[in-house]
C-alpha cells in the first residue's frame, strides 16, 4: 500500500526503560555504542562532533539498507552474532551481541535520526521519545519512525544525529572515556575515532603518563605500556584455569608514585582500577574493587586486563544488561580473578622492593637525614638506610605524614642507641668517670628526645581542642578522651602507672561505692579512674559536662570514695600513704553563685585533698605545661633540633637541595 510505513519497531515501556533510558549513566557510555556499532560494521574512522544544541556520529562502514534498518537496527535484541562472529570486510572481532545499546541514546537525547547508505541505498528515519513511550502502550508495540529524505550521493557509512540533548559533556573528557573504553583506537591499527575533529589516542586514557613502574603481562599489553617509565619482567605466568580449561592472559599492570595521580580531576573519578576488556571494548570497569587482600599498595595501581575467552562464542552470554559488566558468577570469571589476584601478589612485593631501593636514594638527598646518618656507626648507617627505604615505601602521599614517619624513624634509631648506651653503663668502671660522664649525658640527651616527640604530638593535640570553637563540642571531644588519655589532666601521669593488683582491687572498691549512689548521682557521672603518682593515690572522677552539683554533694562522694580507697590500702599495707580526688567538672558548682562561695568551697574540699578542675581549665593548664617544655628541650637537645628541622614548616624546602621524603 501507497502509504505503507517504511521503517517499524516494537519495544515495550519495559523494554524502553531498562534497555534504553536507565541503562548507561555518562554520554561516554552511551556513544560508546555508537562505536561499537561503526567497528561493526568495518568502518575505519568515527567522527563524534559535539555541540551545546545536538550531537553528530559519522562512520565510514558499509552502512544499512532498509531491510537492515528494520531487520537489525529497529529489532529490539536482535542477536548480532547469528550473521558471525567476525565482521565480513575485515574480520574483526564483532563486540555488539544483543542489539539493546541503540536504545540507550534516549538516556541522553529525545530525538535521533539516523541516515545510511547500504549497497548505494541511501534512506533515513528519525525516532521520538515521546512517540515511542505512546505507542509501547499499544497492544502490539508497534512503533513507526518518520522517514526523512536524504540525497541519492549519500556517502557511505551511517550518520546518527542526537537533538533534543537530556545533557551534554564535555569533549575533552569524551576522548578521555572512549580512549579507556576502547583499546581497538590506540593500537595503530585501521580503526580511528575522532571528537570534534581530534583524533582520540593512547595519550587521551591518562595511564600512562605517570606510572613509575609497570608490567606487560603478554604481547599486547608490552605493546601497551610502550614508552612508559620503569618496564618490569612479570616473572610469573598469567593464566587463567577453570574445569579443566586454561587461557593465557593479556594486559598489563601499572603502578603509580603517588596515590594522589589516579584522580582524574576534569572527569571527577578514580583511575585506581583494573579494567576487563574482551574483544578491544571495555567489558567491566573495574576489578581491583573485588580483589580482597590485593595489598595496600592497591591503592597505587591501574591496569588492563584483555580477557577474550571471557566471550564464549556459544550463544550463552556472560555480561549483564548494561553491557558494562561481566557476570560474577561464571567459572570463567572467577577464574580471571584469582589469576590476576596472583599477579598482583606477585607485583606487590616487586613494587615493595623497588619503592625500598628508591626510598634509601631519596632520604640521603635530604640534608637533615644525611647529617644524622653520618653521626652513625658503619653498621648503623646501613641498617638506617634500610629502615628509610621502607619508610619511603609506606602508602604515604601527603609530605607531612611522611616527615612524620621519618620522624619516627629516627626516634626508632636513638631509642635502640639508648639500649646501647644502658648496656655500655653495666660495662663501665667505677673510677672511669670520663667515660660514665660521655655515657649519662647521652643518656639524658637521647630520652629527652623520645619524650620531647610526645610532648610535641600532645600539645598539637590540646591545640587541636581548641579550635572547636563550640564549648559543647569542645567538652565533648574532651570526655571521649580523658579517660584513656589522663596526661590532659596533669603530664606526670602517663609516667607513672598503678601495678596491675592494686588497680583492680581500687577500681573494684570505688565500683561498690558507685553502686550504693542514689540515681541521680550515679546519672552525674561520666567515668572515674585511679592513678599512683608522686607518692600519691589519685583518684579521678568525671563529672557529666552538664551535671551541676553542690559542694555538699561532691564532699559527700569523695568521703565514701575515700573509706573504699583507705580500706583496700590498709590491707596492702599502705594505709598511711595519701589520696587525692579530683573532680571534673562542665558546669560550676551551685553554691559558688554566693559572695565567696567559691573560695570557701575550695578551703573545704582541700581540707579533704580533694580540688576541682573544669574542662576548660584543664587543657589550658596541659597546653601551658607542655608548651613550657616543648620550648625548653628544643633550645637544648640534639635530638630535638633534628626533629624540629625535619617537621617544621620551613622545613618543607628541605628537599631543593635534591629531593622529598617521597621522592
Amino acid at each position: 500500500m501507497a502509504d505503507e510505513p517504511t521503517y517499524t519497531a516494537r519495544v515495550s515501556l519495559s523494554a524502553l526503560k531498562h534497555l534504553g533510558i536507565g541503562l548507561h549513566s555518562s554520554i561516554t557510555a552511551v556513544l560508546s555504542e555508537a562505536v561499537a556499532n561503526a567497528w561493526d560494521a568495518d568502518a575505519t574512522v568515527v567522527s563524534i562532533d559535539i555541540s551545546e544544541n545536538r550531537v553528530v556520529i559519522r562512520d565510514d562502514g558499509s552502512g544499512m539498507t532498509v531491510r537492515d534498518a528494520n531487520d537489525k537496527y529497529l529489532n529490539v535484541g536482535y542477536e548480532r552474532r547469528k550473521e558471525g562472529d567476525v565482521t565480513a570486510k575485515f574480520g574483526r572481532p564483532v563486540m555488539g551481541r544483543r542489539g539493546i545499546g541503540k536504545l540507550s541514546l534516549f538516556s541522553i537525547a529525545d530525538a535521533v535520526e539516523i541516515t545510511s547508505a547500504g549497497n548505494g541505498e541511501p534512506h533515513g528515519f528519525v525516532m521520538d521519545a515521546n512517540d515511542i513511550r505512546k505507542a509501547a502502550q499499544k497492544p502490539d508495540g508497534a512503533y513507526n519512525p518518520k522517514p526523512v529524505k536524504v540525497t541519492r550521493d549519500l556517502k557511505p557509512g551511517t550518520r546518527i544525529v542526537l537533538s533534543s540533548l537530556k545533557r551534554v559533556g564535555r569533549p575533552a573528557v569524551l576522548k578521555r572515556g572512549l580512549a579507556r573504553r576502547f583499546s581497538v583506537v590506540r593500537n595503530g591499527g585501521n580503526f580511528s575515532v575522532r571528537v570534534n575533529g581530534e583524533d582520540v589516542t593512547k595519550q587521551d586514557t591518562g595511564y600512562y603518563k605517570n606510572l613509575e613502574y609497570a608490567w606487560g603481562l603478554g604481547e599486547k599489553g608490552r605493546g601497551a605500556i610502550s614508552g612508559a617509565g620503569g618496564i618490569q619482567d612479570l616473572g610469573c605466568d598469567p593464566v587463567a584455569e577453570w574445569g579443566g580449561r586454561t587461557a593465557r592472559l593479556d594486559g598489563w599492570i601499572g603502578t603509580v608514585k603517588k596515590a594522589g595521580q589516579l584522580k582524574d580531576h576534569d572527569a571527577e573519578e578514580s583511575i585506581n582500577r583494573i579494567t576487563v576488556m574482551i574483544r578491544g571494548k571495555m567489558a567491566q570497569e573495574d576489578i581491583l574493587g573485588g580483589l580482597e587482600n590485593a595489598g595496600a599498595y592497591n591503592r597505587y595501581v591501574v591496569g588492563e586486563v584483555y580477557a577474550d575467552f571471557l566471550d564464549r562464542g556459544d550463544g550463552s552470554d556472560v555480561a549483564t544488561t548494561n553491557g558494562q559488566q561481566i557476570m560474577e558468577d561464571s567459572p570463567e570469571y572467577r577464574a580471571l580473578l584469582e589469576s590476576v589476584r596472583k599477579i598482583l601478589r606477585h607485583v606487590g612485593d616487586r613494587w615493595t622492593s623497588l619503592r625500598g631501593l628508591d626510598g634509601e636514594k631519596a632520604a640521603l638527598k635530604i640534608p637533615q637525614i644525611r647529617g644524622w646518618f653520618d653521626g652513625l656507626s658503619p653498621d648503623r648507617g646501613h641498617a638506617a638506610q634500610k629502615l628509610f627505604g621502607r619508610i619511603h615505601a609506606l602508602p604515604i602521599d601527603d609530605e607531612d605524614e611522611k616527615r612524620r614517619a621519618f620522624v619516627s624513624g629516627i626516634l626508632a634509631f636513638e631509642s635502640l642507641e639508648l639500649k646501647g648506651v644502658l648496656n655500655r653503663l653495666e660495662k663501665i668502671s667505677a673510677d672511669d668517670l670520663p667515660s660514665l660522664t660521655r655515657a649519662l649525658s647521652r643518656l639524658g640527651d637521647l630520652e629527652a628526645g623520645a619524650y620531647y616527640q610526645t610532648a610535641k604530638t600532645r600539645l598539637g593535640a590540646i591545640d587541636a581542642l581548641f579550635k572547636l570553637t563550640d564549648q559543647n563540642a569542645r567538652e565533648r571531644a574532651i570526655q571521649e578522651c580523658l579517660l584513656d588519655h589522663l596526661w590532659l589532666l596533669d603530664p606526670s601521669w602517663d609516667r607513672a602507672a598503678p601495678t596491675k593488683s592494686m588497680e583492680k582491687s581500687i577500681m573494684k572498691a570505688l565500683d561498690n561505692v558507685y553502686d550504693g549512689l542514689a540515681p541521680d548521682q550515679k546519672k552525674s557521672r561520666l567515668g572515674i579512674k585511679y592513678r599512683a603518682a608522686g607518692g600519691k593515690h589519685v583518684i579521678i572522677e568525671l563529672k557529666r559536662p552538664g551535671a551541676v552539683a553542690s559542694t555538699v554533694e561532691l564532699l559527700g562522694q569523695i568521703l565514701e570514695y575515700g573509706e573504699g580507697v583507705r580500706s583496700v590500702l590498709a590491707r596492702s599495707g599502705k594505709g598511711n600513704e595519701p589520696v587525692e580526688f579530683v573532680c571534673v567538672l562542665g558546669r560550676d558548682v551551685e553554691d559558688w553563685g554566693n559572695v565567696g562561695g567559691r573560695t570557701r568551697s575550695e578551703n573545704v574540699l582541700e581540707a579533704y585533698s580533694a580540688r576541682i578542675v573544669m574542662y576548660d581549665e584543664l587543657i589550658h593548664s596541659a597546653q601551658a605545661a607542655y608548651r613550657e617544655y616543648v620550648d625548653g628541650e628544643e633550645k637544648a637537645s640534639r635530638a630535638c633540633k633534628l626533629i624540629t628541622s625535619i617537621t617544621d614548616e620551613d622545613g618543607r624546602a628541605m628537599g631543593a637541595a635534591g629531593g622529598s621524603p617521597s621522592g
